[in-house]
């Protein structure tokens, strides 16, 4: 049979041990989460790097092509006006950068969930 006094310390065990391994949990799915989101990142970044390579590329080549088309007769309109429109192109995406950069996830969303989650069970078990 176990005293009033030896059960209230099995309690606090309990809930040292139930807290311990929440934490566990808590600290796996965080780094679970980091890991995705890491990964997620550096995917998307080198895909950005090589498709903003290409595009210069083909700007380049398509500036050139309007300059030499225009050589003889509007060279410098022809110059200005391609300045202008990667002006612009550059303009538009970094507006759409920005723009997605603000809608992004929180990164560790799915563990700040979990966390609420436990303190409310805490509070229920207290």
């Amino acid at each position: 049979m176990s005293t009033p006094a030896s059960s209230s310390a099995d309690d606090g065990d309990g809930v040292l041990d139930l807290l311990a391994v929440m934490a566990s949990t808590r600290l796996e799915l965080a780094a679970s989460d980091l890991e995705a989101h890491l990964g997620a990142t550096a995917a998307s970044v080198g895909y950005a790097i090589a498709a903003f390579v290409m595009a210069l590329i083909a700007l380049t080549f398509a500036g050139i092509v309007i300059i030499a088309i225009f050589w003889d007769t509007h060279r410098v309109i022809a110059s200005l006006a391609t300045l202008g429109g990667y002006v612009l192109i550059a303009l538009a995406f970094l507006i759409r950068a920005r723009t997605r950069w603000r809608a992004r996830p929180p990164a560790f969303s799915a563990t700040l969930r979990e966390l609420e989650l436990d303190r409310e069970a805490v509070r229920e078990a207290a």
